[in-house]
This record gives C-alpha cells, structure tokens and sequence, in this order.
C-alpha cells in the first residue's frame, strides 16, 4: 500500500514501486520533497534532506576524483557522526559498498575485517590512527586513507606511510556529482560484519532492496508512520542504528536523532530533547534503564513505541514506568525481522509470528519440520527475492552451509507453539550439557538478569570432572549494590529447577566482555574459567 500524509508520498512502498527502493533514489526524492526541512540530528550537527543531498553529491564527486567506482569497497572506522552517514550516502551513490566497522577493533580482529573487504579506502576517525599505524604493514590492499578528526600530518606523525592521506573536508568536492550510477535494487549496498562464537566474523553483503526490507519490517513492528520520528543511542556500524535510526526515517520523510551512544543517566534526556516518538533497545540497555533510580518524571518522555529485543523481563512494569507500548521480533543481520509482534497483538515470552514475507519453521538437524512445541532450529527464507543477504563476502563455504536445502540456518534453537507463536531458547552453541540435560544459556540467564541487582550476565559450560559440563554464571551487579555470589545462588534456588542452579557464580562491578559487535563474549569468559574469586557451590 501507498501511505501518504497531506499528499506526501512514501516512496518504494508499494511492490509496483520496486525500482524505487534504493538509497539514491529516496535520498533524492525526498530532497526533492521535503527540501529544508530538518531529517537528521547526530551528535549535535543537523541537517535537512536537501542538504544531506548535496553533501553527500558533493562526497561522491570527490571519491570519484580518488577513483572510487561502482562495486568498489570502501570500509569506515567512524564513531556516531555526521561524516559516518554523508559518507555512507555517498558510496551508495556511486553504486559502491559501504563497509563500516567498530572503531575500536584491533589487531588480527581489524585486519581481517579490511583484509576480508578489499577496500582500497579506509576513512577513519584521527582516534584509530595508532592501531592503524602498528598493523599497517599487515594492510597491504589500503591505498588511500581519509581522515576525519585529523589531517595528514597527524596521520604522518603516527607512523602512517600510507600513500595518499586526505581530510574528509578535501573530499567535498565544488561540483555534486551528477551522473547517475545505474544503481539498482539488487545492487549490493554494504557488507556488515557479524561476529559468531567460532571462527573470525563474516561479511553479511546487503543488497539496496534487503536494507529496504529492514527499514520496512521495523516500521511494521513499530507501527511508524509519517508523523513519527526516531531516536537512537546504538552504533552506526550496527544493523539497527544504520536500517532503524537513519534509513527507516529518510523513507518515511521524518527526524532521526542519533546520539554517540548509550548511557543509562542520559538515555531519557536525549530522548525528550529529540521529541522522536519510537526508538529500539538492545541486550542489557532495557534492564539498565529498569535497574536505574525511579524518577518523577520517568513517563514525560514522547517515546509511545520501543522495540525491546530480546523483551526486558517485566514488560508491563517497564510500559507503565515510562508510559509507551513495547514491541519484540526475531531476525539477524543475515535475513531481516522474519518473525514480529505489534503493541496490540502479542504473546507472553514470544518474539512473534513470522513476518507475512518469510516462511519459517523450528527444524531438526536433518531440517525436517518439528511439531508445535518441539525444540529445534529456527529456519527461515524469505517469499520475496533480494530481501535477504546474498551471501558472506568472500566466504562461499560458509555461504553454501548457512543456505543449505534452500533455509537459511540461524543457529538458533526455539520452539513454535499451535498458534504459530515463535520462541527464542538460546544459541545452538551456547547450550550446556550437564547431567544428560541440554540447558539453555538464556534461560539461565534470564533467571540471574530477573534479580533487581543483576544488570546482565552470561552463563556457559565448563567441564566437569563428572564428565559433561558444570554450569558458571558471571554477573554484572548494578552501581552500588553489595549482591554477592550467595544471594544469587538462593535467588536461582527459588526461581529455577535444580538443573539449572549454577554450580560457579562470579560477581563482578564491570561491564562483560563483548565481540566487535557488541555481543557478550562468552568465548572470552570460558576461557579464563574459574578464578580465585569464583564462588563454588560444590558438586551437588
């Protein structure tokens, strides 16, 4: 269906529309449609969709000038700014591939990610130039650095020998660029890196036509429309902050307000001064804000809609708190939201009912489909083409493997109820083998995460002398609690089955490890095992 507000039209909205539904072309129709009016705000610096044209024109003329042609590479170490997402459209506007990466990647983790790319452009933040400079040597497709924050003499003085260094003011070129690339809707738009809990992280390529699909599942799990706006506090070299906090208001033709990134004690203030009326919390943000002092004024926000993925453990206490309607789904950066709910149809632990694009089943390890209730894989593949990836980059193996019989294999074990309600059990991987049970890493978890101290934990396997494995549990306790590893343990005895109850519990005041992409990295947790401060049950 066409939406439209006061004549306004949603282009790419329609599936007659398809041709419509690449970022040059939207950026351009609404530049053209909505001219000065305001559509981003990210870290302070504004600018409306003409100007967002422009500048972005004018970058293209430039990287043209620097070489940069359609299907070329070109990978980014940017922090949340405006030169991250000019740049973005800028690439996309030549027919090249975004590549944006973690800027606090090091080492090994870096090099691959460039390595695996085979950008010859790197634009980067002056921040990185260290590392940048200490692995160069291992960088040998890098032609051509682009520095924002910095200049070349900066970059010189950090050992830098790349050949040509040049600031991201220098690529503003005095003439737009105005050809037109031929950009279509399954022309690649980006490769985003995923990080797995084995083997180095993989290149997700994204058509124009699969961002699209993101950006549209998410305006059908929020429910937004042209009168909202959006705000977000997660990175743009993440899925959600690029489809959901940029790409999902340029369609729509409304505000997107970005902030550098998450913080508890800033997250509601940013929020009332962005106005935006939906927004989206990953992970441990929701218990963090949960966890967080109550304050009068915790439902004077605008907010009236937030997907919250996976679901805080008290979903009414959280909507009554800070007065909006939550929303969940399931997707990965691999396919897009193939299951959803809305804030008037929803199930209690569910994350939804698959997406009326996408089949998806609960199957088992030969991929035949389990019945209602049966814990197995969740597989999904999509009704319509290029509305998911087209493979890793660079990696046909691992391609051919994930794709198998014609599904896309999520890794995931979940269960579909009778009414085709979909629920999440944990990674395939992450799950613990203890006593001939098979225990789910989340469902631990989400006992530990239920206690009003604990802010997020992480539960994995160690080995057992009576063979299979010992459950551990590391726990990040709020600012100023005084839990301890006992409290937990009579929390878990209350609240879980015996199989259940950790055997090892670390209580710690620091923030968990994570991946580069800013998952929690268990992998690291495992293999420092148990310490002289972890706390143990016994064998019982």
């Amino acid at each position: 269906m066409t939406m439209t507000l006061q004549g306004l039209r949603i282009p790419g909205m329609r599936d007659s529309d398809i041709e419509e539904r690449t970022l040059p072309a939207i950026l351009l129709h609404q530049a053209e449609q909505f001219g000065s009016k305001t559509f981003i705000d990210i870290c302070g610096r504004t600018a409306s969709f003409e100007e967002m044209l422009r500048i972005s024109l004018q970058l293209a003329g430039g990287l043209r000038g620097l070489g940069v042609r359609k299907s070329d590479r070109v990978a980014m170490l940017l922090p949340n700014c405006f030169e991250l997402v000019a740049m973005w459209f800028a690439v996309s506007s030549l027919g090249a591939i975004e590549v944006p990466n973690n800027p606090g990647l090091k080492g090994d983790l870096l090099c691959h990610n460039l390595n695996n790319c085979g950008a010859d452009v790197l634009v980067a933040h002056g921040s990185v130039l260290p590392e940048l400079a200490r692995v160069q040597a291992s960088l040998p497709a890098l032609r051509t650095l682009i520095l924002v924050g910095a200049d070349a003499a900066d970059a010189r003085a950090a050992g830098l020998t790349i050949g040509r260094i040049v600031t991201f003011e220098e690529c503003l070129a005095p003439q737009a660029y105005t050809e037109r690339a031929g950009v279509h809707y399954s022309d690649p738009m980006a490769i985003l890196y995923t990080s797995g809990t084995t083997g180095p992280a993989k290149g997700a390529l994204m058509s124009h036509h699969h961002c699209y699909a993101w950006a549209a599942a998410m305006a059908a799990n929020l429910g937004y429309t042209s009168k909202d706006s959006y705000f977000s506090a997660l990175p743009l070299f993440h899925t959600d902050a690029q489809m959901f906090g940029v790409y999902l208001p340029l369609i729509y033709g409304t505000r997107a307000t970005l902030v550098d990134g998450f913080s508890a004690s800033k997250f509601w203030h940013q929020a009332r001064a962005s106005g935006a009326t939906a927004t989206n919390l990953l992970g441990a943000m929701a218990v963090i804000l949960t966890r967080a002092a109550r304050q009068d004024d915790d439902a004077d926000n605008p907010v009236r809609v937030c997907q919250c993925i996976p679901m805080v453990p008290d979903k009414p206490a959280f909507e009554d708190r800070f007065g909006m309607r939550l929303v969940t789904g399931y997707g990965q950066t691999e396919t897009s939201f193939v299951t959803l709910d809305t804030a008037d149809e929803t199930r209690d632990g569910s994350c939804g009912r698959a997406h009326p694009d996408w089949e998806v089943a609960v199957v088992d390890d030969r991929d035949q489909p389990l019945p209602p209730g049966s814990l197995g894989e969740i597989v999904s593949r999509p009704r319509k083409s290029w509305s998911m990836f087209s493979g890793y980059y660079r990696n046909e193996t691992k391609t051919v493997e994930t794709l198998r019989n014609l599904w896309y294999h999520s890794g995931d074990a979940g269960v579909m109820d009778a009414d085709g309600w979909f629920y999440f059990r944990h990674r395939m991987n992450e799950a613990i083998r203890r006593r001939g049970e098979n225990i789910s890493a989340y469902e631990v978890e989400s006992v530990a995460d239920s206690h009003p101290d604990i802010v997020e934990s992480a539960a994995f396997g160690i080995a057992s002398a009576l063979t299979e494995e010992d459950i551990m549990l590391v726990a990040m306790r709020r600012a100023g609690s005084a839990i301890e590893p006992a409290d937990l343990l009579e929390h878990f005895r209350a609240a879980a089955p015996r199989h259940m109850v950790p055997r090892y519990i670390e209580i710690t005041d620091e923030a968990l490890p994570r991946t580069p992409t800013e998952k929690i990295a268990r992998n690291v947790l495992r293999s420092r095992g148990v310490g002289e401060g972890t706390f143990d049950r016994g064998e019982r």
